[in-house]
């Protein structure tokens, strides 16, 4: 009896450390292009500059659509006991931009459900659902944020650093010796009510290469938000980390099944 008790508790145990490196269930809703948003392993520090290598490593990488080199990451930090995404984090790098404009700019377009299991309202016009971020010349003055309002954009307001803040920077990255182009950017999920599914469009501009144009993800309009892509957001970090993950994990489960096994042993000699 107290051998079947020893095993139960290993079982019990190695199951629960199973249930942690399991997926939680993603959106099926498409909208032309998908992006998978993982858990930060690495909480990036905002300043525009890939600190380390891992700092974004745990993201998922696309490419915007275009002439220039141009790619962007994205990813999230979660709330355990409030079960909710408190930021979205998404970096962004022009590889061709290596000179300062004023009349450079990315642009983020956001369409978020109203309520976790459903979609965005979606269509031809930006919706009352639909968000715009615009940072134009590398400088906080340069912001301006935008709501539909379902035919249109109108400006908005929301607080820089607590709601979102962008920072930028040329600089050297995993994907670049020569200096270029990063942004980095922070959306607060509370105040914009980004905890449900998403749409997503990424643009960029960079003046000293007009004539390659915007470059987006997904190419379409920034005013349909039927053209944006979708972003499905796991409940895991990125499988190269987790697999940094599970032999720690395995090792700790193992030394606690020792320790249980020992102490039970010891009752069962006492007793």
């Amino acid at each position: 009896m107290k051998k079947n008790k020893e095993n139960i508790i290993c079982i019990i145990m190695l199951c629960s450390l199973c249930s942690v490196l399991i997926t939680a269930t993603v959106s099926a809703q498409q909208a032309g292009y998908m992006v998978q948003e993982y858990r930060a392993m690495d909480e990036p520090i905002v300043d525009g500059i890939w600190s380390a290598d891992y700092e974004w490593s745990d993201a998922e990488e696309k490419q915007l659509d275009g002439d220039l080199n141009s790619i962007f990451r994205i990813k999230n930090t979660f709330e355990l006991i409030a079960g909710a995404i408190i930021n979205h984090y998404i970096l962004i790098e022009i590889l061709d931009d290596t000179t300062n404009d004023a009349g450079d700019y990315i642009q983020i377009c956001l369409a978020a459900a109203d309520n976790v299991g459903g979609t965005p309202t979606g269509g031809t016009t930006p919706q009352t659902d639909c968000l715009r971020f615009d940072f134009v010349g590398h400088q906080a003055s340069g912001f301006t944020f935008y709501q539909g309002d379902g035919s249109a954009w109108v400006e908005n307001s929301a607080s820089w650093g607590s709601d979102i803040l962008i920072a930028d920077s040329f600089g050297t990255s995993p994907n670049s010796a020569t200096p270029h182009l990063i942004v980095e950017v922070k959306i607060s999920a509370a105040a914009f009510d980004l905890d449900s599914e998403l749409w997503l469009r990424v643009a960029a501009y960079d003046e000293s290469n007009s004539g390659a144009g915007v470059q987006a993800w997904p190419t379409g309009s920034v005013d349909v938000p039927n053209d944006w892509g979708l972003v499905v957001s796991l409940n895991q970090v990125i499988p190269e980390f987790a697999s940094w993950m599970i032999l720690p994990m395995l090792v700790t489960a193992s030394l606690a099944i020792i320790v249980v096994r020992k102490r039970l042993t010891k009752s069962s000699i006492q007793t």
